[in-house]
């Protein structure tokens, strides 16, 4: 059989027991609901018994009390009695039990009115069978009947009198003594006696109905509850067979190919995974074993895929390194990454920089009396020297023409100690380019000519290109260096002025420079103090 067809059938046993279990909640619910209507019916019941009960009682204890000690307020607790059992009066809330006992010792008791509604009404309400409130119904009729007693003796106390037509028209002197007789002699008593026996009879009718009601309804719901039980004893057995036959026909089978997944993953690709049955799964099982063996004739496909991948990737992260090695010998690092983030035309101004040209004295001469080799080992060594000054000072080299060196501080990174940084770098080159000479033996020094002004720097060219420093500043340090002399740093006076109290100088004097005529030139010397 299909594991989808057995699925079903279990489910739909499954449902319909469930479905049992809810409706039989329900009928428990209701038949509670039912018998918390029982119990509160004979409770109902109860209370208004005792309340005719406690009302006849009351009625006895206020005429009693008036025709002993003639107290008015007596007679009227009386009479509020019959108004509220009468429906005359509105009930007070809280009116069973002690409330005459409250009302009567603490007369400031302050009293909260209810309905107005009179017993007998609440007693027809009450949902009583016949028989049960013809009870109710003597017991109230004989409390009547003694009311009419007390009324007799509560006007005996007045002087007034029975006519013979039910009404106390005949007047004449107060009788108390006759009044407390009528209140206490035998015939009250016995009329007493009589308000009580009914009173009994139908607390007795109530508790047997409703004991009756009770018992069913307990019945019923016991009833119920073992029926639940066989429900859900049969709901817990579908469920084990629904877990068992799952478990063996899907689970097992899903765990042995997940187990067969996993060798595969861990390269073990000739793993397979087990068949035993018919089915979905079955089906399932065969067309997995179908794809592994897929998987595995394709492996070596894709691992000769990778190698080359692999090798492919390597070769090109080596030519981007050497390509950002190469951009970045090119360019200074600020600018290569605006490059690589997309700008094409990068132009800036800067207000004020300091450019230095440096020129080796007679390279010409030299390059004549040496061979070829020589004269680029040379360059390659003094050129050198002033790249790791220009990293130490964070000048920026612009470009080698031949053997003339140009470098500027404040680009592309604008810097306030442009023109101290471009006086550390010279002076040190001096010194660099001394100690060279000495450990070498070649006679080499260097003309040296420095400017400060406003200059443009930017990319140049498209498939070739440079960056570049443009503007009078480059002329005008061109010109100091091409006036200079051999191993002496040429300045402007832009410079001096802002070096002057750290640098010492000594004035050359005036200077032709080319398009620019007659100008008042120094030579920087040396530092003012030893650690600036």
């Amino acid at each position: 059989m299909r594991i989808r067809t057995i699925l079903i059938a279990l489910l739909a046993v499954q449902l319909s027991l469930v479905g049992g279990l809810i409706f039989t909640a329900l009928r428990m619910q209701v038949t509670q609901t039912l018998t918390e209507n029982a119990e509160q019916q004979r409770m109902t019941s109860l209370l208004l018994a005792d309340e005719l009960r406690q009302s006849s009682d009351d009625l006895t204890r206020f005429a009693r009390t008036y025709v002993t000690t003639g107290d008015d307020r007596y007679e009227g607790y009386f009479n509020q009695v019959l108004a509220i059992r009468n429906g005359e009066m509105k009930r007070p809330e809280g009116y069973e039990g002690i409330y005459w006992d409250i009302i009567v010792s603490d007369s400031d008791y302050k009293v909260v009115l209810g309905q107005q509604r009179s017993l007998r009404d609440r007693m027809l309400g009450a949902g009583f069978t016949n028989k049960e409130f013809d009870k109710l119904a003597e017991s109230q009729s004989k409390s009547d009947g003694l009311v009419r007693l007390e009324a007799v003796a509560i006007n005996a106390m007045k002087g007034r009198y029975d006519d013979g037509t039910g009404t106390f028209a005949l007047t004449g002197p107060p009788d108390t003594e006759r009044a407390i007789k009528l209140l206490h002699g035998p015939e009250y008593h016995a009329a007493k006696a009589q308000i009580m026996k009914p009173i009994g009879e139908f607390m007795a009718m109530i508790e047997s109905r409703t004991t009756n009601e009770v018992a069913s309804l307990n019945e019923r719901s016991r009833n119920l509850e073992q029926f639940n039980v066989i429900l859900a004893t049969t709901l817990l057995l579908s469920t084990l067979v629904s877990l068992f036959l799952i478990r063996r026909r899907v689970l097992q089978p899903i765990e042995a190919m997940v187990d067969t997944a996993t060798k595969v993953s861990a390269g073990e690709l000739s793993a397979r995974a087990p068949v035993d049955m018919s089915g979905e799964i079955a089906t399932f099982g065969t067309a997995f074993n179908k794809m592994v063996a897929s998987v595995e004739s394709h492996v070596g496909d894709l691992k000769s895929a990778q190698e080359e991948l692999k090798s492919k990737a390597e070769n090109l992260e080596a030519e981007k390194q050497r390509s950002e090695k190469l951009l970045l010998n090119i360019l200074p690092a600020q600018i290569a990454e605006r490059l690589k983030g997309g700008e094409r035309e990068i132009a800036d101004s800067f207000p004020e920089v300091s450019v230095l040209f440096s020129d080796i004295v007679g390279f010409t001469e030299m390059s004549a009396r040496i061979g070829a080799r020589q004269v680029v080992d040379t360059l390659n060594e003094v050129f050198g020297l002033l790249d790791e000054l220009a990293l130490k000072h964070n000048v920026e080299k612009i470009k080698t023409i031949g053997d003339c060196y140009m470098v500027v501080a404040g680009v592309p990174d604008r810097s306030p100690t442009h023109a101290q940084q471009i006086a550390e770098f010279a002076l040190d080159m001096q010194s660099a380019l001394s100690d060279y000479a000495s450990s070498s033996g070649r006679e080499i020094s260097m003309r040296t000519g420095i400017h400060t002004g406003t200059a443009v720097a930017g990319i140049v060219g498209t498939s070739k290109f440079t960056y570049d420093l443009w503007g009078d500043v480059v002329n005008v340090a061109s010109r100091m260096e091409a006036t200079s002399a051999p191993g002496r740093i040429h300045v402007s006076s832009a410079v001096r002025v802002r070096l002057e109290d750290d640098y010492e100088f000594e004035d050359r004097g005036t200077t032709a420079l080319k398009g620019k005529g007659e100008q008042n030139t120094w030579f920087l010397t040396d530092r003012r103090t030893a650690n600036h």
